[in-house]
This record gives C-alpha cells, sequence and structure tokens, in this order.
C-alpha cells in the first residue's frame, strides 16, 4: 500500500465510520470492549411518534430564546422538558445579563463599546477562550437587548460585577424573563412538552447526521423527529457527583444551587456520539455565598468589589480580591472548612448599600448573618479569629495602599481593571463568613460559531445544534458575571438561524 492511499484510509476513518462499525459489531471488541451503540446511540424508526421542524431539549433561557425565535421564523418548534415546570438554572440565577453599548447606559453616561467588552471577556477568561464564540456573543449582543426589551422585559438597573471594567450587568429579575418567553413561545405555536426527558439522539448510521430524540414521558419511550435540526439546551451537569468527579473534583462536594435538572443529559447525549467538549478544566464555584445559603439572589454578596478584604480562618488574606469569584471559589475551598471572611468597614457598608440599597447585603444583615464590631479586635473574637492577625491583616494592607502596591497578591482595582481599593478604617467594622457555591458548569459541549456541534475530529456533527450552559468556550479560565445567561439567549436564537438554513 502506498502512503498516499494509507493516509487516504485513515482520513476516511470519522466519527460515522466508528459508531457504524460499533454498531455492526466489527472491530468493536478489540478497540472498546465496554462500548455497546445500542446504549447511547438509538437507531431512527421507521416512523416517528411525532415530528416537528425544531427539536429543542430543554425550556430553559436558551430553549426557550430558540423556541420563540423559531416561531418567530415560522417554524414549528417542540421544547422537551425533563422537569415539571419550564425555567432550569435560568429561572433562579441571579438576573444578570452583560451587554455592551445599551441606551440605559448611554443615559448614566457609561462608555461601553464591543471592542471593550471583547477585551473584557478574554482578559477575565485569560485568553482560553473560543475567539470565534466571544466575537459571536459580541456581535449579538445588542440586538438581543433590543429584543428581549420588544418582547416587554423589564430591566431593573446596571451593576458592575465580576469581570467588568464598566458597569454593565443590566439586571432583570430571570422568573418574569423565563414567563415572557415562555408566553411568547407558545403564541407562535411551540408546544413544550414538561416531564419528557430527552434520553438518546437518534443518528441516520448511513448519513451520520442527527435526525431526533429517544426520550421518556411517564415510563413511555416517544421518538421525536427534527426535519431541521436538534438543539440541545438542557444545562448542566453541577447535579451529577459522578461527572463533577471526573471534569472538576475540587468542587465535586460544594454546594450546590443549580436547577434541578442538571445532570448533565444532554451533555452526555452528545458526547456519546462523538461531540467534543471545551472549558472542562474550568468549572469552578462561586465565591461570595452565606454559608447556609438556600437562594442566589438573597444570599450573595460580593462586598469584595467595593473594598472589601478576604481573609481565612487565620485572618490572613489568601487570594487577590479583585479577581474573578470563579477564581476566589477555588482558593477558598482550600482554607480552613472551606471559607473565608469578607472583612469591611463602614465606608464600605455605605458604598454597597447605596448602589444597591434593597439588595442582598441589607438582607443578610437583617438575617443576622454578617457580624459588626466597634474595632478590629471584637470583630475577630465574633468571627473566632486570631485579633492580632486579623489586626496585622488589615494594617499591613491599609499601609500598602499608601505606598500603591500589594505585595502580597498584587491587588490594583476594585474588580477587572475598575476602580481603586480603598482602606478600611472606620469604624464599625464587619465580616461576612463566606463559602464558593456551584451555580453551573459553565464548560461543556464544543460548537462552532454557528451553534453546530463539533466531533472530536473537527467536524460538525450534521442536524446537531447546543446553546447554553450545556456548551463550553465562551468563558475560557473564568466567567464574566452575566455571560452565563447572557450567551443562553443569545446562542439560543442563532441555533435555530442557523438550524433554519441562515435566513
Amino acid at each position: 500500500m502506498t502512503i498516499k492511499k494509507d493516509q487516504q484510509e485513515k482520513d476516511n476513518f470519522t466519527r460515522r465510520t466508528f459508531v457504524k462499525m460499533a454498531a455492526t459489531g466489527v472491530g468493536a471488541t478489540t478497540m472498546y470492549a465496554a462500548f455497546n451503540p445500542q446504549e447511547v446511540l438509538a437507531k431512527v424508526p421507521k416512523k416517528w411518534d411525532m415530528e416537528t421542524d425544531i427539536l429543542v431539549v430543554g425550556a430553559g433561557g436558551a430553549g426557550l430564546a430558540a423556541a420563540t425565535e423559531a416561531g418567530n421564523r415560522g417554524a414549528k418548534v417542540v421544547v422537551l422538558e425533563k422537569m415539571p415546570v419550564m425555567g432550569g438554572s435560568s429561572a433562579i440565577c441571579g438576573g444578570a445579563l452583560s451587554f455592551a453599548g445599551t441606551d440605559m447606559q448611554a443615559e448614566k453616561g457609561i462608555k461601553d463599546s464591543n471592542e471593550l467588552l471583547y477585551k473584557d471577556l478574554m482578559a477575565v477568561g485569560e485568553n482560553m477562550n473560543v475567539l470565534a464564540l466571544v466575537q459571536t456573543y459580541v456581535d449579538n449582543q445588542l440586538e438581543t437587548y433590543k429584543w428581549l426589551k420588544q418582547l416587554g422585559v423589564n430591566f431593573i438597573n446596571i451593576t458592575i460585577l465580576s469581570g467588568m471594567s464598566v458597569p454593565r450587568s443590566h439586571n432583570v429579575k430571570p422568573s418574569e424573563v423565563i414567563k415572557i418567553l415562555g408566553n411568547a413561545a407558545k403564541e407562535k405555536g411551540a408546544r413544550i412538552s414538561l416531564g419528557t426527558a430527552g434520553q438518546r439522539l437518534a443518528m441516520d448510521d448511513r448519513t451520520g447526521k442527527i435526525r431526533g430524540v429517544i426520550a421518556e414521558r411517564r415510563g413511555k419511550q416517544i421518538s421525536y423527529g427534527a426535519r431541521k435540526g436538534v438543539i440541545l439546551t438542557s444545562g448542566g451537569f453541577s447535579r451529577n457527583k459522578i461527572l463533577l468527579g471526573k471534569f472538576a473534583p475540587p468542587i465535586a462536594n460544594a454546594k450546590v444551587m443549580a436547577g434541578l435538572g442538571s445532570h448533565g443529559d444532554g451533555l452526555k447525549m452528545a458526547w456519546a456520539c462523538g461531540a467534543d467538549l471545551q472549558d472542562m478544566p474550568y468549572i469552578k464555584a462561586t465565591f461570595g455565598f452565606d454559608l447556609e445559603a438556600k437562594t442566589i439572589t438573597e444570599d450573595i454578596a460580593a462586598v469584595f468589589y467595593h473594598g472589601a478584604i478576604i481573609v481565612n480562618k487565620e485572618g490572613k488574606r489568601f487570594y487577590n480580591e479583585s479577581k474573578s469569584y470563579k477564581l476566589i471559589g477555588d482558593a477558598c475551598l482550600i482554607q480552613t472548612g472551606a471559607m473565608g471572611f469578607q472583612v469591611y468597614d463602614s465606608a464600605i457598608r455605605d458604598k454597597r448599600m447605596k448602589a444597591d440599597p434593597g439588595g442582598s447585603l441589607n438582607s443578610l444583615e437583617k438575617r443576622e448573618r454578617i457580624f459588626s464590631a466597634p474595632t478590629l479586635a471584637e470583630l475577630a473574637q465574633k468571627m473566632g479569629v486570631p485579633s492580632a492577625a486579623l489586626e496585622e491583616t488589615v494594617k499591613e494592607y491599609n499601609a500598602n495602599l499608601d505606598k500603591g502596591i500589594d505585595p502580597l497578591f498584587g491587588r490594583t482595582t476594585l474588580v477587572a481593571s475598575f476602580g481603586k481599593p480603598v482602606k478600611i478604617e472606620t469604624p464599625a467594622f464587619y465580616a461576612f463568613p463566606s463559602t464558593a457555591a456551584i451555580l453551573g458548569t459553565y464548560g461543556g459541549i464544543l460548537i462552532n460559531d454557528k451553534t453546530q456541534v463539533v466531533d472530536v475530529f473537527g467536524n460538525v456533527i450534521p442536524g446537531l445544534y447546543a446553546a447554553g450552559e450545556i456548551t463550553g468556550g465562551v468563558h475560557g479560565a473564568a466567567y464574566m458575571t452575566g455571560t452565563s445567561f447572557g450567551k443562553s439567549l443569545i446562542f439560543g436564537r442563532i441555533a435555530v438561524k442557523n438550524a433554519l438554513g441562515g435566513k
């Protein structure tokens, strides 16, 4: 055999070839003795129980945005949701959406742009992001903001949060967004089937194209065909201990505050037919939660982005407080008791309260989740940390601010590239005992800028699209607040556009 012919035969061994060989038993024992294609892929039935243009798996933000867009384009759409209600993790998220160049920013004199947003996304992601996906987010974010406003979404205010160099977190009530999208999708004819769990993708073994999904409803299997495409929007795997153990062992036992259906069903379905994965090493928990947190909106406060420092049970700082709360979360989980204290003074408290008077910090104080004292020594006693250590930590921190340096961790800003650190010196003093919790997994299926799922050989898996938390690539090493919910809405719409031929 010539070298050229040999190479051609190697090139022809694709994902489809492997699946077909496994399905027929040819070479399966030699290659992967445990691989059983009947368990991971379904055959296309002679007749579907139901057929539609667009089939969406998951009724969270991405799925409902996709369904609404499909309806607007005159396509028939079915949405499968295994839980008894819509929303998934989107319904209980913090309600931040990162948009740039909006009318709301202009009214407040905030100068933002696509270029600055792109720069910030790459900076917080430590340039590990997939460039094409970041660019796609940036190119489509402002139009999505306007689309949401046209649908009737109310944007409450704008704040600055993790990874932002200017305020661009456009805050909403997530449950209201879900309700608006759900109603809009139904008005356009979308069929949303609750209590219906997608189980396996159905692949045409001749072409390798994904043709539909085999699902389960009330113990009965139902086959759903998709004429134009299947879009996976089923969220992450925060509640799947096995997958967390595989991809993010350091946070496998962290507190989980994600949708109850976050078990990685869609990820496994795509993985089974060769989908590549992206950003899995960067899955992290979020720092800033109360030790007994129950909700995302009421039990988190990032006072460190307003000037607080973070100390451990030994009274010592352990990380740069201006960094992403994902990276701080990593550092927190290896401290004594997997926790840290946000320490600040009355000046910082007042600034934080003014920025968000009815926010979570106010709620946490009312529920006595935050310690306060007239002196640092008394505060340390309430915290259960050595008073001398805490006093020395604050004294050293303040002295270094006068010198314009932070020799321990290099903090020079409040958050990302915004703001200047301030001294902790004005009584009373406060400490908020905090830990890191899993809000989402943020890594997952690799897609291209058309949201087509890409396999491990770098090829598009025909007929299969994905959007939202189930995908990786936008965030990279860390996460800008508001880009998870944001990418769900943005990429959910893009998926439909491309599945329908890009029109």
